[in-house]
């Protein structure tokens, strides 16, 4: 059963009449009597009566009930596969780290739903490793991540550089190394400064998995340090917090730093360890066939503008 042979049954049922019913299709009158004959050897039953004169049977009631709405779905169904022809109705699945979620997609979504308030937009926040798995599966359009694989079969472009800070609280160090040495260590310049100088005291860090912690780890192994880790979360807002509370020292990145809208404690310092854990680069993966989808390329695009000069 099709939809075209629903919609000649429909007009034939209205006019009761082949030759008006023809005519408002633009056919003729026996390529219809064909459609409606085809229609009731696919139902196995008769829909009308041909004599004395053209008249629904039982089963023709029954299927001239049911598809009452009919007009109203078809033109419903329509426009919608109208939309999705237009590009302007759509899915779009992203994937990123919940915390870089909290800088990103605020800076991005919401004009980008105002333009595109047919795309359903679907977020997935999970580790590197589970994203990574949706993309290959095709269960994402764009992933975004400073893990920077290389993934066959798509593209990816730079959005910023992400650099990492060690948030000290003075009153932590000084407890630990002492108020003289504690200011000693604090007044050093950037070049001078050494993990070896804070690694005794506490830390408060992201969960192994999180990019931040890999990178400070590996810095560390490298100079065969271990940190005295006092706390582990899944949220760099709630150690960063912590820190500011003068509970422990943490690594934090200038993009949450930025996104910070607290006040900054004056006794905690802030210092660059680009020495020890080189900026990262933010990169989104995409499938390059997503660039010629308009509502994609639309999101493409604002990202890219959404962070243009943004680390700078």
């Amino acid at each position: 059963m099709n939809f075209l042979a629903l919609t000649y049954f429909k007009t034939v049922a209205d006019e009761l009449n082949i030759t008006h019913a023809a005519q408002k299709h633009y056919i003729s009158q026996q390529a219809l009597s064909s459609h409606i004959r085809n229609l009731e050897n696919e139902l196995g039953v008769r829909l009308f009566d041909r004599n004395p004169r053209l008249s629904l049977t039982d089963a023709g009631r029954c299927l001239y009930e049911a598809v009452q709405g009919f007009d109203s779905i078809n033109s419903t169904l329509n426009e919608k596969l109208n939309n999705i022809r237009k590009e302007e109705r759509g899915e779009l699945r992203l994937g990123l780290s919940f915390t870089r979620g909290q800088f990103i997609l605020p800076r991005v979504l919401p004009g980008y739903a105002l333009d595109h308030p047919h795309v359903h937009i679907s977020i997935f926040e999970e580790h590197s490793s589970d994203l990574l798995d949706r993309l290959i599966r095709g269960e994402l359009d764009f992933w975004i991540t400073a893990d920077n694989p290389s993934v066959e079969g798509f593209a990816s472009d730079p959005l910023f550089e992400e650099h990492f800070f060690i948030v000290i609280p003075r009153k932590v160090l000084s407890n630990v190394k002492g108020p003289e040495q504690a200011a000693v260590i604090l007044s050093k310049n950037t070049e001078d400064f050494a993990l070896e100088d804070i690694i005794d005291c506490p830390f408060v860090l992201l969960n192994p998995g999180n990019r931040s912690r890999d990178m400070f780890d590996n810095a560390l192994r490298s100079r065969k340090l271990t940190p005295k880790i006092l706390l582990e979360t899944e949220n760099s807002q709630t150690a960063f917090e912590l820190s500011q509370k003068e509970m422990a020292l943490t690594i934090y990145s200038d993009m949450f730093l930025r996104n910070y809208t607290g006040k900054l404690n004056p006794d905690v310092s802030i210092i660059p360890v680009d020495r020890f854990m080189p900026p990262d680069v933010l990169r989104v993966y995409y499938k390059e066939d997503n660039a010629r989808i308009r509502y994609k390329d639309s999101f493409l695009r604002n990202l890219h503008n959404a962070f243009a000069g943004v680390m700078d």
